[in-house]
């Protein structure tokens, strides 16, 4: 057996299963074979060890048999976790354990689903039996499962249940089928009939599921199909609230735009990501001595968008554009800094716009606030919002408010600029260069951490924003770019950032001539992140830089697959 991971979004991923020479896409489900309900043709099978045909996915036949001693099933007995079983051992294939008592109990999934995927498991494809229901297919293959029984089909065609992506339906219930398929087409007359539909239903339900993960953007698709199921919606929160960095280890660092359509896009591991990064790596640009507190835009990025070009008029027509530091109040990210607006996700998420704040909205955003307000130190706040000033001006001491609730307006946008040309009277300004400097500096602290610290202090910025190439004593360190909102290294720059240790792969003894593969690593600093701009280097050595292409966790115990894709050699 062999599988290889194609595509990846957080834990789920996209692979090929290889049986005795026969390939199946994953996540995929393996139909029972049985003499009342036929598998289809096509697909992956699961059969009984010593019946089993080349290709299938073998179980090994219950402990109380006197047959329970087959040892080459792919499956052995008490995959299922049942207490009658003898424990599961180490294998090529991993699985959940007891899932009909997790399917009881939301929290234990949850937990057991972080303890598998924390562990030497990881890269093993996960059978999840029993539970493959059509709308769970998203949540689970969100949770890392690549491998579902016909089980629950065959069960819920025995009861007359007629399945679709979105729950199940009494078939007597259903004057016109909503499906085309062929048994729908038939009309769907009989278990074996229903049993067929239901089938197809999950197979088109995994298309959809495997297209989203390629895209990266299953967690839309998530978050949209819980809402059929509590216990669904009770996995996602524990996952999010409970288990966050396993999730965000494997959260890539640049994804795909993504709508916030839901409460549970306030803890989706990358949003959360954004804000415990500011909190522990974010420094306001030294000069930035005024914080002005503004809206977020349905454009992106925000300084694309016409309310944007003039708020920063205004801010460029008040003669203090060095001192002022514009900082976004949005949800669900709940504050942008203006230097950071390409970073993902702040230039690639997309909310529904009512005026109207939730309670956790608020609750976020006003300790968002606070946070920024008590940790940066600024000389004058001014507060130019909109719906937000009632939530984010009562926990602000001595805000200047400008904007009345309509920052838009001409009379607002004039207060703006004569505020803040009172507040740069006698202030030691800047010039445009030093200010670009400091807003790099800013950059590399938020995404390298005490690398970008230390290894881009004093360096210059030449180019226009957003387009810009960061030298330090002449020598090209890095660049920024729009498509791509990040830093990229240049060896001058990894050799810069190696030396605190931080964004590291280590390799053996060798040169890169290409791509370095999980082959050749021998480890990797925690902070690695799919997407991540990354050293190669042996021994303190830099002999590459590029972008990781897994999480530290997987290069740790890869022996397969793209890690790192180069972009510079060492010479």
């Amino acid at each position: 057996m062999r599988f290889e991971i194609a595509k990846r979004d957080g834990l789920a991923r996209v692979g090929e299963l290889e049986i005795d020479g026969t390939t199946h896409s994953t996540p995929a489900i393996a139909f029972v074979d049985s003499w009342k309900h036929s598998a289809p043709d096509n697909g992956l099978k699961l059969r009984q060890a010593g019946l089993a045909k080349e290709g299938d996915l073998s179980v090994a036949p219950s402990a109380f048999t006197l047959r329970a001693d087959t040892d080459d099933a792919h499956l052995r007995a008490g995959y299922r976790g049942s207490p009658y079983a003898e424990s599961v051992p180490n294998g090529p294939i991993a699985s959940l354990g007891s899932i009909s008592e997790l399917m009881l109990d939301s929290r234990a999934f949850a937990d057991a689903v972080d303890a598998l995927k924390a562990g030497q498991a990881l890269l093993r494809p996960t059978f999840c039996p029993v539970a493959g229901l059509p709308n769970r297919l998203a949540l689970l293959a969100y949770c890392g499962m690549d491998i579902f029984d016909s089980i629950p089909l065959i069960m819920a065609a025995e009861s007359g249940v007629y399945l679709t992506s979105t729950g199940g339906l009494h078939r007597d219930s259903i004057d016109e089928p909503p499906c085309s398929c062929p048994a729908c087409s038939r009309g769907v007359e009989g278990k074996e009939a229903l049993f067929e539909h239901n089938a197809s239903a999950a197979a088109t339900e995994l298309k959809l599921v495997r297209h989203h993960i390629a895209q990266g953007s299953l967690r839309e698709l998530v978050e949209a199909r819980i809402r059929s199921e509590s216990w669904q919606v009770q996995v996602l929160r524990h996952l999010d609230l409970d288990h966050h960095r396993t999730q965000e280890m494997h959260a890539p660092v640049r994804g795909a735009p993504f709508s916030a359509n839901s409460k549970e896009s306030l803890h989706r591991p990358d949003v959360e990501r954004w804000r415990s990064r500011l909190r522990d790596r974010y420094e306001r640009p030294p000069h930035a001595k005024i914080l002005l507190l503004i809206p977020c835009s349905a454009k992106k990025p925000y300084s694309a968008s016409p309310s944007h070009r003039r708020f920063r008029e205004a801010v460029r027509n008040s003669g203090a554009r060095s001192l002022v530091h514009e900082v976004v109040v949005t949800s669900p990210l709940g504050l942008v800094p203006r230097e950071l607006e390409l970073f993902y996700p702040a230039k690639d998420y997309d909310i529904p716009v009512t005026g109207h704040w939730d309670r956790d909205e608020c609750a976020m955003v006003a300790e968002m606030v606070r946070w920024l307000v008590d940790s940066q130190g600024y000389d004058a706040i001014v507060s130019h919002l909109g719906s937000e000033r009632d939530i984010v001006n009562p926990v602000i001491n001595g805000c200047m408010d400008t904007s009345d609730g309509n920052p838009g307006s001409k009379p607002c946008l004039s207060k703006l600029e004569e505020t803040l040309r009172e507040l740069a009277v006698d202030a030691d300004t800047v010039d445009g260069s030093e200010r670009a400097r400091q807003d790099i500096m800013s950059i590399a602290r938020f995404q390298f951490g005490e690398g970008g610290t230390v290894g881009f202090a004093d360096v210059e910025a030449k180019g226009r924003w957003p387009v810009v190439r960061i030298l330090k004593d002449g020598v090209q360190l890095g660049a920024l770019s729009y498509p791509r909102g990040m830093i990229s290294l240049t060896i001058e720059g990894a050799e810069a950032i190696s030396g605190s240790d931080s964004y590291c792969v280590e390799i053996d003894d060798f040169a890169p001539k290409g791509n370095l593969f999980a082959v050749g690593v021998e480890d990797a600093t925690d902070d690695v992140r799919i997407g991540d701009d990354v050293v190669v280097r042996h021994r303190k050595d830099v002999r590459a830089v590029g972008v990781a292409r897994m999480c530290a966790a997987e290069m740790r115990i890869a022996q397969r697959g793209e890690a790192v894709h180069i972009r510079h050699l060492a010479r």
